[in-house]
């Protein structure tokens, strides 16, 4: 969203207790893609994972959540390493239940980044964030008087945003949805959720559609308009007390996957290290450039 695994994870299974999480109090939408979980289908919702790296760990337990995580896959000193080629670790799993017409899939990442926690006030830098995790495409907001149209009212206006974006997923389909954002801070950490809102599904102006993407003759053609069910995610910050200056990203990502987009073929465990490897450096770039002004 970001090795890799892919395939059914049973990350789902029993978790040992953890401390509540201040942020579900505090973030509606969040909370709500964890339980009842985001819609990926008629009668459908699939639960998120709970968040690694809760609030309320000292050091040590941080690091063991961290050792747990990385495995064997990394040692620690170079997963928590300062560098923007630092490692990441990407976890691709097939929700169940879904809609066999249009599978789910699960996208879970884990990276490290420094800089300060505090930056997520500077105006802009968070809608900086969430550009650098979209990549490339284009994103406008949708105003008060259009979401009054359409009976919606915000909840919370220094928290929470609607947004059009449109941009080209793995070279093969073209998204084009309305989204909804909320956001949430405490001392420790950040959470920002966001969902592609299914009350825009068949919205004339904003509506939630894909297209399929083709080249022939080196001129890309762009099929026709499909509804689309969206996606589901949650990006969760939290300040590490070792190493110092050091935060832990955690992105959770729920999205419908039509049979039509890739017919067939494994993109993701072929083209998506790459596309998340990229995520994750625009991410750092973005954080050390704002922490040092």
């Amino acid at each position: 969203m970001l090795t890799i695994l892919i395939g059914a994870l049973g990350l789902a299974a029993t978790q040992p207790p953890q401390p509540a999480d201040p942020h579900e109090a505090i973030n509606p939408l969040y909370k709500s893609l964890l339980s009842p979980g985001y819609e990926v289908g008629p009668d459908i919702r699939a639960k998120f994972l709970t968040p690694s790296m809760p609030d309320g760990l000292d050091a040590a337990k941080q690091k063991a959540v961290i050792t747990k995580l990385i495995g064997n896959d990394y040692s620690y000193a170079e997963f928590t390493r300062k560098s923007g080629v630092a490692p990441q670790i990407l976890k691709v799993w097939n929700v169940q239940p879904c809609d066999p017409k249009a599978p789910s899939r699960g996208v879970d990442v884990w990276f490290l980044t420094y800089g300060d926690l505090k930056v997520l006030d500077t105006p802009k830098f968070l809608d900086r964030l969430l550009i650098a995790g979209r990549g490339e495409g284009k994103a406008i907001g949708i105003t008060k008087e259009d979401l009054a149209k359409r009976k919606i009212a915000l909840a919370d206006e220094k928290h929470e945003g609607f947004g059009l974006i449109e941009f080209d997923f793995l070279e093969k389909v073209r998204l084009k949805a309305t989204g909804r954002a909320f956001w949430s801070r405490t001392n420790e950490s950040a959470v920002i959720a966001c969902e592609i809102d299914p009350r825009f599904k068949d919205d004339t102006q904003f509506p939630n559609q894909w297209h399929s993407l083709n080249k022939t003759g080196g001129a890309q053609k762009v099929g026709p308009a499909t509804s689309w069910s969206g996606a589901g995610v949650y990006l969760k910050i939290t300040n590490l007390k070792e190493p110092a200056g050091a935060l832990f990203i955690e992105q959770h990502v729920i999205f419908v996957e039509p049979t039509g987009w890739f017919d067939g073929e494994n993109l993701l465990g072929s083209k998506l290290p790459f596309a998340v490897q990229r995520q994750v450096r625009n991410i750092r770039s973005e954080w050390s450039k704002a922490s040092e002004k």
